[in-house]
């Protein structure tokens, strides 16, 4: 049964990030009106919700390169995996909510932390559920050790808001993981939230891929196909 249940989440989470940014937009855009009136201040968090939201175009963007003779290879941008979001004591809930939105719009599974405002996450879990967001793809770990979180499998990236001592002791506990190279994602400023602005904050949340395909079989020269089968 936990095999199938596996199974199942690492399904739902892939079907999540093989959406384009254009169609998690829609899941999110359901549900800003609820997330900006939990901040406190729903002018100033639509204004920021909306600006990450702004990405989406270039995010589905495709760039053909020039490759070998006989295949055309396209790059684009792909969820980066695993993501944390956490905010530490001293966060404020609009600066969580702008990277859990970043986080998702880009495709990523998310575990959401953030102890110091449990209400606030089960709230902001529910309205992204009412939207049609899957539990598989947004989990809330507020009943667990931080410590205990930043050592999970296959931890691609935290994003941590808070003061920068809490952001550079997440970035240290990190350094101590054994597995792939976790990124620290990390906004400081509680006040204008300058880190979510920036050009590319966003493309953080992502990798880069290439997808090669060789046109020359594909485009008739049965040939070629008949060496290969010969």
């Amino acid at each position: 049964m936990a095999k199938e249940f596996k199974k199942n989440h690492a399904q739902v989470c892939e079907a999540w990030r093989l959406l384009t940014a254009a169609e998690r937009a829609r899941y999110i855009e359901a549900a800003i009106p609820k997330l900006a009136l939990m901040t406190g201040n729903a002018t100033k968090a639509r204004r920021l919700f909306n600006h990450l939201l702004s990405h989406t175009a270039e995010l589905d963007e495709v760039t053909r390169l020039i490759g070998a003779t006989g295949e055309s290879n396209d790059l684009y941008l792909t969820a980066r995996g695993k993501t944390m979001v956490m905010g530490g004591e001293s966060t404020k809930t609009m600066a969580v909510l702008g990277q859990l939105i970043a986080a998702l719009l880009t495709g990523n599974e998310v575990i959401l932390h953030c102890p110091s405002q449990a209400e606030m996450c089960e709230e902001a879990a529910r309205a992204l559920y009412d939207a049609g967001i899957n539990e598989d793809v947004l989990s809330v770990a507020n009943d667990s050790q931080t410590i205990t979180l930043l050592h999970i499998d296959r931890l691609a990236q935290v994003a941590v808001s808070g003061s920068p001592s809490e952001v550079q002791n997440v970035s240290q506990e990190l350094a101590k993981t054994d597995g792939i190279l976790t990124q620290t994602i990390g906004v400081t400023d509680m006040t204008g939230l300058s880190e979510m602005l920036t050009p590319d904050y966003i493309h953080r949340f992502v990798t880069e891929r290439v997808k090669t395909i060789n046109t020359t079989a594909i485009g008739g020269n049965a040939s070629l196909l008949e060496l290969g089968a010969s």
